[in-house]
């Protein structure tokens, strides 16, 4: 395996059969991967991974080459990159749960803490240049001396302080939009609610007292989408956030947005007043997303940076041709491969209904169809957290994922049939476009399966995810409908499930209620959870978890698989960590071009 492949696939352990979906993958091979034959190229299901960061826990580094120092990483370069079409929900970050978004976000604001390395469980300072604990319920947060916001109206290029930190923590405990309503779309709401007080204590400290100890909180503030928006930008901007445009994007990051267009093109240019060394002069995006052909001859011209292929002979008729100038980066995608149903109403408050859908789905066939090979069997826990979810020999024991396919058909249709499947008539799945874009016929597959196990008609409708979402919010995939949907849900952003089980699947959270499939024993588990600091029995409690949402056919969210992807890079290109998690924070920073590769010749500007 290469310097470059992952920490988190390498301490997976992902088998031949998980990883490949199937033991016999229509041709493609382990060497479409490499993943196995790195030390371990047995197929050893029992193998636990090692525990990822968490909870103060540290695991080994990803092994990407010696660090050079910021003195030695040069300075320059505008970087290219492709970007994902035009899925933005809003520009307010405290009420965005689109990846993208997270994505932009982490190159133009920065947290109050961020994550210094996934691979080593480090979180570090952002605004706050340290974080102290006096005691189990208080965080004192020390503003960094020399932090600046982009000099855009109405904030000017001032100084941050304590009071955004203090606003920034206060508006997501509230959850309420300035004229005091209340507003479901701040999905974080839930997460500061052990947050009691708030201080400011002079303008560069911030004292904030929990109501009660707080295993999670330091995750909390470092999350992909906790990024602190100036007070003064919220109040001139929050009616107006989902108009979307450069001026309404002010941070304190490494980069500022320069140019914006909902298509997917934007530019970004450094942030001079950075508190550290920005290595970059800029970032482009250009939206050829779902254009694969377009997406390389870019590539190969060094118009763009990176690429990576959907297909494997294309990946490896590049790896051969420019042997020794590109380096490949195989990669869990953050974003695994599911769906979301109502489960508080019918028709799908029936477990038999939609349970027969969870096992009708053939997972196998989508990874190897679509995917060629590039993705593994994934449960409510997928393998980016492995060390909190259930091993792979455990997964294919549970409806859905069985090896014996025809005893999955079967048993589903007997559920349909039994509890009034066919009278249901046609049922809609909705399909994000840009995942039909990159998978063309994706939907047609997933029709198709569902049409010959249960026999009713099932139509593919293409929308976009800013449609799917407010159709989610407002449960209407299910809950009197004939409604379903499947695509990429929102990343993975944080190495442990703790956290996110609880806000997702216990019924006492806000988030719950999209879903609505209430499990007396989740309840318990994902309560006990938040409280538990041994990292220990939280791993043991989440895998019961696991577990029993895989019983209840994923309750509303079920998970079939996560991609493994391949980038290709060309060598003068040093990337920041690789992790399956949202890194932009780390790119100004630690991405660099190294302008004295050999490959750096014949790169436009």
């Amino acid at each position: 395996m290469s310097d470059l492949d992952n920490y988190w696939l390498r301490k997976s352990r992902i088998s031949r059969r998980r990883l490949l979906g199937s033991s016999a993958a229509a041709g493609i091979g382990l060497g479409a991967l490499g993943l196995v034959g790195c030390g371990d190229d047995d197929d050893d299901d029992d193998a636990e991974p090692t525990s990822p960061p968490s909870g103060g826990t540290t695991a080994a580094s990803p092994s990407a080459g010696a660090s050079p120092t910021t003195a030695a990483k040069q300075k320059g370069g505008t970087a290219h990159f492709i970007s994902a079409n035009n899925t933005y929900d809003t520009f307010d970050v405290d009420r965005s749960r689109f990846s993208p978004i997270a994505v932009l976000f982490g190159f133009t604001n920065m947290g109050v803490m961020q994550w210094d390395s996934y691979g080593s469980g480090k979180i570090g300072g952002g605004i706050a240049e340290k974080a102290e604990q006096p005691d189990k319920q208080t965080f004192v947060f020390t503003v960094r001396p020399n932090v600046f916001w982009h000099n855009k109206p109405p904030v000017n290029g001032r100084a941050a302080v304590a009071d955004d930190i203090a606003q920034f923590i206060l508006r997501n405990k509230n959850g309420k939009t300035l004229d005091g309503a209340e507003d479901p779309n701040f999905y974080r709401k839930s997460a500061f609610q052990t947050v009691d007080k708030v201080e400011t204590i002079d303008t560069k400290t911030v004292k904030v007292t929990m109501s009660k100890p707080d295993p999670f909180f330091l995750n909390v503030l470092a999350g992909a989408y906790a990024k602190v928006q100036a007070p003064e930008a919220v109040k001139a901007f929050e009616k107006d956030y989902a108009n979307l445009s450069a001026d309404k994007i002010i941070g304190t990051g490494a980069f500022v947005l320069s140019e914006f267009a909902a298509e997917g093109k934007l530019s970004l240019t450094r942030h001079e007043k950075f508190h550290t060394q920005v290595n970059w002069d800029g970032i482009k995006y250009v939206p050829l997303f779902t254009d694969q052909a377009a997406q390389q001859a870019a590539f190969e011209q060094k118009q763009v940076d990176a690429f990576a292929p959907t297909q494997n002979a294309v990946l490896e008729s590049l790896k051969k041709q420019y042997e020794g100038k590109i380096t490949e980066i195989k990669q869990f995608s953050a974003n695994p491969q599911a769906g979301t149903y109502y489960g508080g109403a019918a028709p799908w408050n029936n477990p038999n209904l939609i349970g027969a859908i969870f096992r009708a789905i053939d997972r196998r066939a989508i990874i190897n169809s679509l995917l060629q090979g590039k993705a593994t069997l994934a449960g409510n826990i997928p393998p980016t957290q492995a060390a909190f979810g259930i091993n792979e020999k455990e997964l294919i024991t549970f409806p859905g994922y069985l090896e014996d396919r025809a005893k999955d058909e079967a048993e589903a249709k007997k559920m349909w049939d039994a509890n009034g499947g066919p009278g249901l008539g046609e049922i809609v799945i909705d399909i994000p476009d840009i995942w039909e874009g990159l998978y063309s016929g994706g939907s047609a597959l997933i029709t198709n399966q569902l049409k010959k196990v249960l026999g009713n008609t099932f139509t593919a409708k293409i929308e976009p995810y800013s449609t799917i979402t407010t159709k989610l919010v407002k449960q209407e995939y299910g809950n009197g409908k004939n409604n379903i949907w499947y695509g990429w849900i929102t990343e993975i952003s944080d190495p442990e499930p703790t956290l996110l089980n609880y806000l997702q699947w216990n019924s006492s959270q806000p988030q719950f209620q999209q879903f609505g499939v209430k499990i007396d024993k989740v309840d318990t588990l994902t309560a006990q959870s938040m409280a538990e600091f041994d990292i220990a029995k939280r791993q043991e409690g989440n895998k019961e978890v696991n577990r029993e949402l895989l019983k209840a056919y994923g309750a509303g969210i079920p998970y079939n698989l996560i991609g493994v992807g391949s980038t290709l890079i060309h060598n003068y290109y040093h990337t920041a960590e690789s992790a399956p998690f949202v890194t932009m924070h780390q790119t100004g920073t630690q991405s660099y071009f190294d302008q004295k590769d050999p490959t750096w010749s014949g790169r436009p500007a």
